[in-house]
């Protein structure tokens, strides 16, 4: 990757992290809340058997909604385990809050003793985090790259949906042959199908 790409994406998750982390609490629950309701009006999402979403971790769109929706719909919650030495992330099965603990990077993961893991097949629907978006699908995460390797892994058919505050839309997300394209984009303000 030329340099320049790099600066480029750091300024931009610099800006744009600044953006997120400026909203107030009244403001970013609305947010959320316009999210979630906009989010559960997809039929895919209704349709959807399976998930797997991120547990919100500094400033990002808030997830502990969804899980109880999921929960109570009676679909199979999962999330991402992450395993830092092999910069991968492992789908495991959630089915309260209870069973979280601090986990790499201090986001919140299932505890080490009772994890079940999410056979990658299985999942209909991932919920992805990222710091910026653009209407074409494109991502920008926070580096790791973690996330890209594992969308690699789903099935052709499973939703890849972004869950972003319209603040972290831009125009164009600088892109590498790696990165994974998302199929939807959710915002508090509408569904982008991103296809």
């Amino acid at each position: 990757m030329p340099r320049g790409d790099a600066m480029d994406k750091n300024e931009l998750r610099r800006r744009i992290l600044a953006r997120r982390n400026g909203l107030d609490g009244a403001e970013r629950a609305k947010k959320n809340e316009a999210i979630f309701r906009n989010l559960v009006s997809i039929p895919q999402v209704q349709a959807a058997g399976t998930f797997l979403l991120y547990l919100d971790f500094r400033g990002e769109v808030e997830t502990a909604r969804i899980l109880q929706w999921g929960w109570q719909a009676g679909k199979r919650m999962a999330v991402p385990v992450t395993v830092p030495a092999e910069r991968k992330l492992v789908p495991v099965e959630i089915r309260s809050f209870t069973e979280l603990e601090p986990g790499a990077y201090g986001i919140r993961e299932p505890k080490a003793g009772g994890r079940v893991p999410v056979p990658v097949d299985t999942i209909d629907a991932v919920l992805v985090p990222g710091v910026a978006f653009d209407r074409r699908g494109g991502r920008l995460g926070y580096g790791g790259g973690y996330y890209d390797r594992f969308l690699l892994l789903l099935r052709s058919d499973a939703l890849k949906i972004g869950l972003a505050y319209e603040l972290q839309l831009v125009e164009e997300v600088p892109a590498e042959e790696h990165d994974v394209q998302l199929d939807l984009l959710v915002t508090e303000n509408a569904v982008v199908n991103c296809r």
